[in-house]
């Protein structure tokens, strides 16, 4: 529950008899964990929780569903928004870097922070018809290229396409609107300040 395992903290657990690294984030809920266990136990794990849970009606899921939901929450994925070519500058994550540096890369990141980036990554809604952004879609100003999509699809809790994409400088000011092209049609789209869903992180906070 939300008082005995607080948001953002992880321990280690047993469950079914499986050393368990805990952590109490997720793409995919407020009460939500991501569980982390030796690769040749995975299965053994995944065993027991459909068990247990099968009274309490447990479902699978599949990644679209997740990529919905983490969306909603301006949640970045590791493989899209994040690659080992972006920084955390580029990529607005400086909040979880230690303020003293002394991390790999801290190097370049307080140089970036310094001297400025000429791409920042931004989340936005878009006035999509029939289909929604997925990545790799050119970001239009006129007849300018001035960004790509990184990631989106269809909120379905807040009935609103989304996306994320690294856009030039000059862009990324919540509020600015530009294009994205999808399935050759131009599709506006504006950039947003906080998550489409529980931008406090009432719900996450219990």
């Amino acid at each position: 529950n939300d008082d005995g395992f607080t948001w953002m903290s992880a321990r280690e657990i047993s469950a079914a008899g499986i050393d368990v690294r805990a952590l109490r984030v997720s793409y995919v809920g407020e009460l939500g964990w991501e569980l982390h266990c030796p690769m040749d136990r995975i299965a053994d794990l995944d065993d027991a929780l459909m068990q247990a849970g099968k009274d309490h009606g447990i479902r699978r899921f599949g990644t679209y569903a997740m990529n919905s939901l983490r969306l909603e929450k301006a949640y970045k994925g590791w493989g899209s928004e994040l690659t080992t070519e972006i920084s955390l500058v580029e990529s607005d994550m400086l909040r979880f870097a230690r303020k003293s540096g002394g991390y790999i890369g801290a190097e370049v990141v307080e140089q970036k922070t310094r001297d400025g980036v000429p791409i920042h990554l931004v989340y936005c809604e878009v006035e999509a018809t029939d289909a929604d952004p997925m990545g790799n879609e050119p970001v239009l100003d006129g007849e300018n290229i001035v960004g790509v999509t990184t990631s989106g699809g269809y909120g379905h809790c807040v009935q609103k396409s989304l996306a994320f994409a690294y856009v030039n400088t000059g862009f990324e000011a919540p509020g600015t609107t530009f294009d994205i092209r999808i399935l050759g049609e131009r599709r506006r789209a504006t950039v947003l300040s906080e998550a489409a869903w529980d931008c406090e992180n009432e719900r996450l906070k219990g």
